[in-house]
């Protein structure tokens, strides 16, 4: 017993604050998890379909099935994670959660212990993952989310390439990206390499596990899952249009510089051919950086956490649970040979991230709101600093800069005349409205269910427009062409269109907004 408790001594309050907050996650509201069940049941049922990702549709679905209380959106996550949860369906909610939390934590656990034990981790710093992974780890527990599985995946993929067996580590990457799909910017690091076998290996397993999640659920999903929803998710679009909360590069720039009437009124510069361009620039250089880095370091771990960073800044949406991957750059720092100074710098930096109370600085006018953001460009430029000799600048730049100006140049740039009908505090999801006595009523979706707001509307007519493939038309003649999904257009008074869209938000986040007929000739 003594000998169990000296090897493992260095987990025990990680273990003791994982079995609390596991324990508080049973009087805690279903919160996320319910994304991940109602997902497995309703394809257990035979339901799965694409109208899962509208949420108005979802959380109808769950509501009609006797839940209350709950309000959540399946997007952006793959229907794979539908096949993933179905064995969890077949039981209560809430013993589900409990049983996934408790095989998340162990999963979690267990590939703490591997890695610090292939790397000789120091007990020290096993001591220290309670407070600076404080918040993540409460959240994600609390709300039933998937890091945790999603770390052990990478970890075990990453142990096993290691110890060069290939086909292992393919299997669980291969899983991970099905899960999650951002964690497929890790193949760079083979593709640099020229680890070309192991790529394959990748695929394969890839075909295999998407196969068996097409015989369950059918092929129709998926088509709709790459061609609508990767797309929304790869521009941020998962809810609002303005997320901070976020605290990636993407919205950053997103609130710098494009201006929208109702939103993002204080903008420094409106163009969004600037921003396509910094974007790109900001991805570039850390895609060229990440290939001198792996070609020439030979501390893979480091290298490693390099791409584990860059992958959770260049997702244009982020959360607090998403942070436990930090793990690895906390593991590759400590185990580098960085000095003393640095290692201290760097903890500091991966605690502040982790957390920093967003609820006190997002209250801060930008760009104040985003330090969560800056302290993880912190923390990425002390790992730049680690690996400067490794880098080539020049060409860095040339590449960088010559794709900010090919996204200036020849990006496609979507301009919607349309604006925001109601004000910013607008409920986050209308699902349906209408205009009648001098009234304009609209029903929106939260955590209590289906609810209804009246307002004053003055008009003299309203007059229902022809909705074809998507948009808007009226006596055959095209008005309203953008890729927003739209219901219910009405042309009031001749002079504007009023219509339910999810243009620049998650997809079936809709909200009312208009137009003014004399711009649509311009469209």
């Amino acid at each position: 017993m003594k000998s169990i408790i000296s090897k493992y001594y260095g987990l025990i309050p990680l273990l003791m604050l994982l079995s609390f907050f596991g324990y508080q996650s049973i009087s805690f509201p279903i919160h996320d998890f319910a994304n991940y069940y109602f997902g497995g049941q309703f394809l257990v049922e035979g339901h799965f379909t694409s109208l899962c990702y509208f949420p108005f549709e979802f959380n109808k679905a769950i509501a009609d099935a006797g839940y209350t209380g709950i309000f959540v959106s399946y997007a952006p996550n793959t229907p794979f994670l539908a096949l993933i949860f179905a064995p969890f369906s077949l039981l209560p909610i809430w013993i589900s959660k409990i049983i996934f939390n408790s095989l998340s934590i162990f999963a979690f656990l267990y590939s703490i212990q591997k890695l610090s034990s292939f790397y000789q981790i120091k007990s020290i710093y096993l001591l220290l993952i309670p407070i600076v992974f404080f918040i993540p780890i409460r959240n994600e527990i609390l709300f039933g989310q998937l890091y945790f599985l999603l770390f052990f995946l990478l970890s075990e993929s990453w142990m096993a390439y290691q110890k060069n067996n290939l086909k292992t580590s393919a299997c669980y990457l291969a899983i991970a990206i099905l899960l999650k799909i951002f964690p497929a910017l890790l193949l760079l690091f083979p593709l640099f390499t020229k680890q070309f076998r192991y790529l394959l290996y990748v695929a394969g397993f890839g075909l295999f596990f998407l196969s068996v999640s097409v015989f369950f659920s059918g092929f129709e999903i998926w088509q709709y899952f790459l061609t609508a929803i990767l797309s929304k998710a790869s521009n941020g679009e998962i809810s609002e249009a303005y997320v901070s909360n976020y605290q990636s590069m993407f919205m950053f720039l997103k609130e710098l510089l494009i201006y929208e009437p109702t939103l993002n009124r204080a903008t420094f510069y409106n163009s969004p051919a600037i921003f396509h361009a910094l974007l790109l620039l900001f991805k570039s250089t850390l895609l060229v950086f990440g290939f001198f880095i792996t070609r020439k370091a030979s501390n893979f771990l480091l290298v490693l956490s390099y791409w584990i960073l860059v992958m959770v800044l260049v997702s244009p949406y982020g959360s607090t649970y998403t942070l436990i991957l930090l793990l690895f750059p906390y593991f590759g720092l400590i185990q580098s040979d960085c000095s003393k100074t640095k290692k201290i710098v760097a903890l500091l930096l991966i605690f502040l991230a982790n957390n920093l109370p967003t609820t006190i600085f997002l209250k801060y006018p930008f760009p104040f709101s985003y330090l969560r953001l800056f302290v993880l460009m912190l923390l990425l430029t002390l790992i730049l600093r680690h690996f400067h000799k490794h880098l080539n600048y020049k060409i860095t730049g040339i590449v960088a800069l010559a794709s900010a100006f090919l996204a200036f140049t020849f990006t496609k740039r979507e301009t919607s005349y349309s604006q925001y009908f109601l004000e910013k505090e607008s409920p986050i999801l209308i699902y349906d409205y209408q205009v009648k006595a001098q009234r304009l009523t609209y029903s929106y979706w939260n955590d209590n269910g289906e609810n209804k707001i009246s307002i004053p509307f003055n008009y003299s007519n309203a007059k229902p427009l022809e909705l074809k493939e998507n948009q808007i038309f009226h006596n055959g003649i095209l008005l309203i062409s953008d890729s927003g999904h739209k219901r219910k257009p009405l042309l009031i008074d001749g002079k504007y269109i009023l219509y339910l869209s999810d243009y620049d938000r998650g997809i079936g986040f809709y909200t009312l907004r208009k137009v003014m007929v004399n711009t649509t000739d311009d469209e």
